[in-house]
């Protein structure tokens, strides 16, 4: 019986993550390409609907990477798109700032004040809009890397700062999360 147990416990593991010395097989049923998730059959905490939470991103990558905290807005649509909500399900919205603030520029603003040839965020940032994410930079942030408004892609808001757009979200029901 237990080596019976045994099969029962792989076949599930394959089943979940793929061929055991694969890893796990990541699933993208909203935002293609972008935070790719796994399923967890009777997992604790599922994504709720109505959800609203804010994104605060100061991560900073190198000039060709994805921004990992842009990638953690798109899994959790990816998230949520699992437990079967529509984007409109959840309200969303994120804020670049700190070593962020640079991720919300043009390809061609990008491109003159890096090292890359295009912003490697832009697709994804254009994605995340279409599903109804607000897309925030802190105007103090682009003045404080010499940085300007008229640089940023069109797809992005510039805000006054990110501490209003914190504190407005916060007042307005989201809940906080800060990406680092």
């Amino acid at each position: 019986m237990r080596g019976w147990s045994l099969v029962v416990v792989g076949l599930t593991s394959v089943a979940t993550y793929g061929a055991v010395s694969d890893g796990p097989t990541f699933l993208f049923p909203q935002v293609a390409h972008y935070g790719g998730i796994v399923r967890i059959p009777d997992a604790a905490e599922p994504a709720r609907r109505a959800t609203k939470i804010v994104f605060d991103i100061t991560a900073d990558s190198k000039p060709e990477e994805l921004n990992k905290g842009l990638e953690s807005v798109a899994r959790y649509l990816n998230l949520n798109a699992e437990a079967g909500f529509k984007p409109a399900d959840v309200k969303l919205a994120l804020v670049l700032h700190g070593a962020a603030t640079k991720f919300a520029l043009s390809d061609s603003a990008y491109a003159k004040h890096t090292s890359a040839v295009k912003n490697p965020n832009s697709d994804l940032i254009r994605e995340l809009k279409v599903r109804g994410v607000e897309v925030f930079v802190c105007g103090q942030s682009l003045a404080r890397n010499k940085l300007f408004p008229t640089e940023v892609a069109s797809d992005v808001s510039v805000a006054v700062s990110a501490m209003t757009v914190n504190a407005n979200k916060q007042q307005d029901g989201y809940s906080y999360l800060s990406i680092p």
